[in-house]
């Protein structure tokens, strides 16, 4: 066996040792969760629905700073009939060089009418463009938190907590706009890191003593705190963790977080609902109302290239030649690419 064949080995063998064979068994045996705390229950096709989604990309990346586009947006839905789909402009801002963004409190004042608490690093670009996507994905949700009509459901795409100081007086005024006017709001993971018993995954074994148990999708589950090894940003979390799969076709089920605190009635009304929304055949268990709120803000490969194509003209008019835009942006990997 080469080293190669080593590598891979001893992953697989890692990867094992994280999902073992008798995983359910292990679950079952810690006792952090019983059957009878699952929940089945009947979908319900009714009322309103608004999906928020936001989108970032790296347009172009000089080596001491980069250019990075954001956009966010709504999807609403009514009997499963979309209604409304609104994308907020793209916008583009320089992250770097500057140790601090100097954009993140001119778009968080023109948005919230007040300064953030806590400045943005740049010295993460990645991350500074997801707060800056964040910025445009919450100010989009406490818009809907704050218009739509009583028991209508607000779907956000994430987890009700956030990674930036700044944004949790945001999310917590979303929530209670929600609360106050009646509505249903959850937020749905695309995946998950939680863990328990030291690192084995929880939607898997949650999954497996569902199915051992023999309950009917679709059905819900509150995951108490204790079950879990661990939280992120627990300071700035506002909701409580679910595990539900809405579809008997669903690959895998998934981490939805409810308001902390919301009783039962409104758990099964706003699951009943979820499910409701969840038989699309392209992605049975997923809402499609946040699916089609994804593909509206999406910023793919054609919205980058005009964007960069954009930029290139722009520089050009300001005098700036191809020799001179490759200095700056010019990178050993898009020479690679042409063998």
């Amino acid at each position: 066996m080469n080293k190669y064949e080593r590598a891979i080995a001893s992953t697989v063998e890692k990867i094992r040792k994280t999902v073992p064979t008798d995983l359910v068994d292990r679950f079952e045996a810690s006792g952090g969760i019983s059957r009878d705390l699952f929940h089945s229950f009947r979908p319900e096709k009714k009322g309103l629905t608004s999906a928020v989604d936001g989108s970032n990309a790296m347009v172009f990346d000089s080596g001491n700073f980069s250019i990075a586009a954001v956009r966010a947006g709504e999807t609403g839905f009514e009997h499963g009939i979309r209604y409304s789909r609104t994308v907020t402009p793209l916008s583009v801002f320089m992250i770097g060089p500057d140790e601090v963004n100097p954009d993140f409190p001119l778009m968080f004042q023109e948005y919230f009418g007040m300064p953030p608490g806590t400045p943005l690093s740049n010295e993460d670009p990645s991350d500074a463009a997801s707060v800056l996507r964040d910025t445009l994905e919450y100010h989009v949700a406490l818009e809907q938190a704050q218009s739509l009509q009583k028991d209508s459901l607000l779907l956000l795409d994430g987890a009700l907590r956030v990674t930036h100081a700044s944004h949790d007086a945001v999310l917590q005024e979303t929530i209670r706009s929600a609360q106050r006017r009646e509505l249903l709001i959850a937020a749905i993971s695309k995946r998950t890191s939680a863990t328990w018993g030291g690192g084995y995954p929880l939607l898997p074994s949650v999954a497996g003593l569902a199915n051992r148990a023999g309950i009917p999708a679709p059905w819900w589950i509150k995951v108490d705190d204790s079950t879990l090894d661990r939280h992120q940003f627990d300071q700035w979390r506002h909701g409580d963790y679910y595990i539900a799969k809405l579809h008997p076709h669903a690959r895998m089920p998934l981490k939805v977080e409810l308001p902390e605190g919301t009783p039962d009635t409104i758990v099964g009304s706003t699951f009943a609902r979820l499910a409701g929304m969840a038989d699309d055949r392209r992605i049975p268990g997923y809402p499609f109302p946040l699916l089609d709120a994804h593909r509206a803000v999406v910023i793919d490969s054609s919205v980058l290239d005009r964007i960069r194509q954009d930029i290139i003209r722009g520089c050009t008019g300001e005098g700036m030649n191809e020799h001179a835009f490759n200095q700056i942006f010019g990178d050993y990997h898009d020479e690679f690419r042409r063998y």
